[in-house]
């Protein structure tokens, strides 16, 4: 019998953003001689390639879809189920809000012994209509019932979850994100000024970046706005849209019209973003929702001033003033005039590029999380390795 902890997490695309880069980063720095970690997800992609790479097992479910869809989403559950009884996981932790339902249900059902879930962000706040709100509610309180440990990533989402969804003290807990603040650090002049002619953008160039997946919750079209607004102003600066997704051909349509194509960037999904995010002078994240934005932390950590949507998790990380700047949604000529104030006003640049860069080291360095999130897999409410693997064996002569 193995001695160590079969850790799998769950993931709906084989992306590399926020949330995927979390399951990454954790699964990569566990201890082998304790886990043996895994990902499941819907088709091998650029994560599965990483994480294979890093010596992670990769599982798919084909499946698995982000929109509604009862067939679909019944032969995905069945997948998630069958490869919970056949790889007898000793911890399921899922990501993300419908896929976490689907997960958390079929590894209650499969008798996983621990069952985890991140919360990146409720959806339900962000809901288009009465009845899609209650959906949402409805969703996320089966998966509370169904799991052993909540993580949050603030107190935000701890109080919604306690007071919204019924979760108990026991199941919640608190762990910040956290970024690795060697590879995500300040550039050189030099290191700077290499990545921008790499880029092909002029060595004096201001330059404003967003990096997210180009879908409704990341709310690309804000920041295309924004730069079209201030390039249409005189406003000589460059913009780079980083990640791809199904808003992209419409962003890139209305760029084209605008004749602005020339400013503005879109680079796709990329590699290299701890090398691009040396390039920016100026970091934007105008999200609809978010828990707690991964490309926040990793773009202050990289001593970018920050200018995002004044929304739950955005504002956890930027305090407007200090090392950063917060737009309304529903007043976007804010968000233009916020990056033109952090174009104009260097010595600001300087001032919150610093504070951004010292509270991540501070706070926010990825080791401490994966030590806490180890410890919380080792304990499991005080469940010792030996009772994880009584609970299996039990369950194979059953």
């Amino acid at each position: 019998m193995s001695n160590t902890l079969k850790v799998a997490h769950l993931q709906l695309l084989p992306l590399v953003t926020g949330v995927q880069r979390v399951t990454l980063d954790e699964l990569e720095r566990l201890v082998p001689e304790h886990f043996t970690p895994y990902i499941i997800c819907k088709e091998p992609g650029p994560m599965t390639e990483e994480a294979e790479g890093k010596g992670i097992i990769c599982l798919y479910s084909e499946s698995l879809r982000r929109e509604v869809s009862p067939k679909n989403d019944l032969l995905a559950f069945w997948q998630l189920y069958r490869l919970f009884r056949k790889h007898r996981f000793h911890v399921v932790h899922s990501h993300s809000s419908k896929t976490g339902v689907l997960g958390r249900v079929a590894a209650k059902l499969a008798g996983v012994p621990m069952i985890t879930h991140t919360v990146h962000g409720f959806a339900f706040p962000a809901a288009n209509s009465t009845l899609e709100k209650w959906v949402f509610l409805a969703m996320e309180w089966l998966g509370t019932k169904c799991s052993d440990k909540i993580i949050c990533l603030h107190e935000a989402d701890r109080e919604i979850a306690k007071n919204k969804l019924g979760a108990s003290d026991a199941q919640l807990e608190v762990l910040a994100n956290g970024v690795d603040t060697t590879k995500y650090a300040p550039a050189s002049i030099d290191r700077k000024l290499a990545m921008r002619q790499a880029l092909g953008i002029p060595s004096d160039a201001v330059i404003v970046g967003m990096v997210g997946r180009l879908w409704r919750q990341k709310n690309p079209q804000a920041f295309v706005n924004a730069a079209i607004n201030l390039l249409s102003q005189g406003v000589n600066t460059h913009f780079f849209l980083v990640g791809d997704g199904e808003l992209k051909m419409s962003l890139e349509e209305a760029v084209k019209q605008a004749g602005f194509t020339d400013n503005i960037h879109f680079l796709g999904w990329r590699n290299d973003t701890p090398q691009i995010l040396k390039a920016l002078d100026v970091f934007v994240l105008p999200s609809l929702w978010e828990g707690m934005p991964l490309a926040i932390l990793e773009a202050q950590s990289t001593g970018l001033p920050c200018v995002v949507s004044n929304i739950q998790g955005n504002n956890h990380l930027v305090t407007a003033g200090k090392d950063g700047l917060l737009f309304e949604l529903d007043k976007p000529q804010q968000l233009s005039d916020k990056i033109k104030l952090l174009i104009d006003d260097k010595l600001m640049c300087s001032e919150f590029s610093a504070n951004a860069r010292n509270k991540v080291l501070d706070k926010y360095c990825i080791d401490k999380r994966i030590e806490n999130m180890a410890a919380l897999y080792l304990a499991n409410n005080n469940i010792s390795m030996g009772e994880v693997n009584e609970k299996l064996e039990l369950r194979r002569k059953s």
